[in-house]
């Protein structure tokens, strides 16, 4: 990969669209498309750049070519706000097939960059010229983009609702059953009142969306009157099922989707004979993101996909809330997703830019955001350690260390990552990454980085990258950079671990060796600081059939590493630990982040992620970084896993297990009661913990958070 390439790359961006790093290994429209089409996000507080002045510049008399960028419908035009997410493609230059993805998004923004760097002659003397950062996201499939995008587009067969809403629920998810008559007010008209579509063909003509299509609720209604005794053939016909799109597919054949599930139970009918107050007076607003958000479960490229449905659901909030006569309504929003990896500190881009738009809503009106913990306590993803576990190393004088084993799966037929984030504010000059592969194995060049930048990477945050090649093949990359400026991170990516027929190498399966070394005189860790670890998730979501399978982390030393089968209530916590394993894009301040518990014992769920406990000398660990806020029911008993909600089709079930369904069962009874003007959580039981083991008590509130909700329904 060039260098003028790399100078727009952070370690997930170069690996992937390295066409001889790992685009091999990811999911099919990186893998097997060219495109000049693009999503990416900038992270800057200067004001959105002028797209009328990006254009390619040709040769001298030659004129020059523009450049189409867009912004997607933000709320208040996206004023105030740092990281905003933006799409750009060019239109005339037809892409040559030996170009490679990286290449193409490298000279798009080059020319974004331009207008939105500080200008030289703005940049005081002795002072660093201000540039925006960038992280290139999903290519957009050429289909879905608009021909016609005007952001104040009126949404074409929009009502205003005959019932003036005094709430708005809305869910960021896939597979949205929006025909489902569990959606239906009492006088039979759908209660969605816009939903976004953002990887369906784009219909002709004008669009209020810059990509995808965008459906009201008069044109839902319409779909229900004329196709509602075959829902298929409706689902079909309005562009939310299309075999010829891998983004869509036929994902709305299948009896229930996650966002059946999810959007039911938030926001449908109740169910078994519940009986609640008439849902008329709370409107939906709905986005069904690109099936294959769920194929790369590292994280990586879903952010402007991700903030673009928060800004668009803000937006249409805000046009609801207007064709009322009022300028905001109540808002609360569920969002059952997630990753492991990340910051886990609230100053990622994502929580970031989540943190800045839930701050200036709630000024203007109660506006909740709620998201599931996570279901990885069990997994063996998250390890921490502290200033105690460095150790001397006995073979190398003046060396102090830490060291884990990641053990990679064969069989694995996508990439696996690793993070480990140093404290901010810690001097890591004198600190070395290194990494040993399993026996056998000897890479061109010794695997090892310390932990400071290429000063031939200028632009962005000071970063290094490894290849870890074997006979010139890549079989992997290690990297370091200091993430957003802040904090340092270094990490490894992995090749697949089984020969596939588009690529011709493949990663050893087996323990591979973590480790962070430094000097003896290298400057310490403080009382409160700590190096942590994550495992990215690498599951295999059975709709796609990636051939993910996951990684983890055992100790080196194997006394301290063995799994009991009971919890223990003791300290000091073993490093490998499912506390920390809290959803990695959940970490904004402001949201709240629900766990799961087990209905018939009122236990945590045994998967459940957790909140961040840190060992102490004192009775019981201490909390750190974001926590659990409250619980809701995951599982009905040990030997009915799951939460009961509805299928696709109307009259048709679901069940689901993991956090995923417990949060949506927190936001409904959030958004009843922001509707009855009452607080958020007021329809929650709070809780304390009171066991004689103090321990026991750290570890439930983690767990478990401080309210309780009820039930929904019977187990069905």
């Amino acid at each position: 990969m060039s260098r003028r390439i790399e100078q727009y790359t952070g370690p997930y961006e170069r690996w992937t669209f390295g066409d001889d790093l790992g685009r091999p290994f990811a999911f099919p429209s990186i893998r097997d498309r060219t495109s000049r089409y693009f999503s990416a996000l900038m992270d800057s507080s200067r004001p959105l750049p002028d797209v009328k002045k990006v254009r390619f510049e040709e040769e001298p008399g030659t004129g020059s070519r523009k450049v189409e960028v867009r912004y997607p419908p933000l709320w208040n035009r996206g004023a105030n706000l740092k990281t905003r997410p933006f799409c750009f493609f060019d239109p005339d230059a037809a892409q040559a097939p030996s170009t490679g993805l990286a290449d193409i998004a490298a000279d798009l923004l080059d020319l974004i960059s331009a207008a939105a760097d500080e200008p030289e002659d703005e940049v005081a003397a002795g002072k660093k010229r201000m540039r925006a950062r960038y992280r290139v996201n999903f290519p957009i499939n050429e289909v879905t983009w608009s021909s016609d995008y005007d952001v104040d587009h009126g949404v074409d067969g929009y009502r205003a609702p005959q019932t003036p809403p005094k709430a708005i629920i809305a869910v960021i998810d896939d597979g949205i059953p929006f025909a489902n008559r569990t959606f239906l007010n009492t006088e039979g008209n759908t209660r969605v009142s816009h939903l976004w579509l953002q990887s369906a063909r784009a219909p002709a003509g004008s669009s209020a969306v810059p990509f995808g299509a965008e459906l009201s609720n008069g044109q839902i209604d319409g779909l229900i009157a004329q196709y509602g005794d075959n829902e298929n053939e409706l689902y079909r016909i309005s562009g939310a099922m299309d075999a010829e799109l891998p983004e869509l597919g036929t994902y709305m054949r299948r009896d229930t989707t996650h966002g059946s599930h999810i959007m039911s139970l938030a926001a449908g009918q109740p169910m078994c004979g519940k009986q609640e107050p008439s849902q008329d007076d709370i409107e939906i607003i709905a986005v069904q993101l690109p099936n294959t958000i769920a194929w790369d479960t590292s994280g990586f490229g879903k952010e402007m996909y991700m903030l673009s449905a928060i800004h668009y659901i803000f937006e249409r909030a805000q046009r609801i809330a207007h064709s009322c006569g009022v300028d905001e309504l109540p808002l609360v929003i569920n969002f059952s997703y997630g990753w492991s990896g990340g910051r886990h500190d609230g100053q990622s881009e994502m929580d970031a830019a989540i943190e800045e738009l839930l701050h200036k809503r709630k000024a203007v009106a109660p506006t909740e955001m709620i998201m599931p913990s996570g279901n990885t306590f069990l997994n063996l993803m998250h390890a921490q350690f502290q200033e105690s576990d460095f150790k001397a190393d006995p073979d190398d004088p003046g060396t102090e260390a830490i060291e884990v084993y990641w053990q990679v799966q064969p069989e694995d037929r996508t990439s696996s990552y690793i993070e480990f984030w140093m404290p901010e504010g810690l001097d890591v000059s004198d600190y070395t990454f290194k990494v040993t592969p399993p026996r056998g194995l000897t890479f061109d060049a010794e695997p090892s980085l310390a932990l400071r930048g290429d000063p031939l990477l200028s632009r962005g945050d000071d970063r290094a990258f490894l290849d870890l090649r074997v006979g010139g093949a890549a079989l992997g990359q290690m990297s370091v950079d200091q993430n957003r400026g802040t904090r340092w991170r270094a990490m490894v990516a992995l090749a697949a671990t089984v020969p596939l027929e588009r690529a011709g190498r493949w990663a050893p399966s087996g323990r591979w060796v973590m480790r962070m070394e430094r000097s003896a005189s290298a400057p310490k860790l403080g009382a409160e600081q700590y190096i942590n670890i994550w495992v990215q998730r690498d599951d295999d979501p059975s709709e796609l059939n990636s051939g993910g399978r996951q990684s983890y982390l055992e100790l080196i030393d194997p006394s301290t590493a063995d799994k009991p089968s009971l919890p223990v209530y003791t300290q000091p916590m073993p490093a490998v630990r499912g506390f920390g394993s809290l959803n990695g894009v959940a970490n904004a301040p402001l949201v709240t982040r629900v766990a799961g518990y087990v209905q018939s014992t009122g236990r945590p769920a045994p998967y459940s992620s957790s909140g961040g406990l840190s060992n102490t000398t004192g009775d019981a660990p201490t909390p750190w970084g974001e926590q659990v806020a409250l619980c809701a029911v995951a599982d009905r008993s040990p030997i009915l896993p799951g939460s009961l909600g509805r299928g696709v089709r109307s009259g048709s079930r679901s069940i689901l297990v993991g956090t995923s369904g417990a949060a949506p069962q927190a936001a409904r009874l959030v958004v009843r009661a922001l509707a009855n003007g009452q607080p958020p959580f007021s329809a929650m039981t709070p809780q304390q913990f009171n066991f004689p083991n103090p321990v026991q008590n750290a570890h439930w509130l983690a767990r478990l958070g401080s309210h309780k909700t009820p039930s929904l329904w019977g187990g069905g």
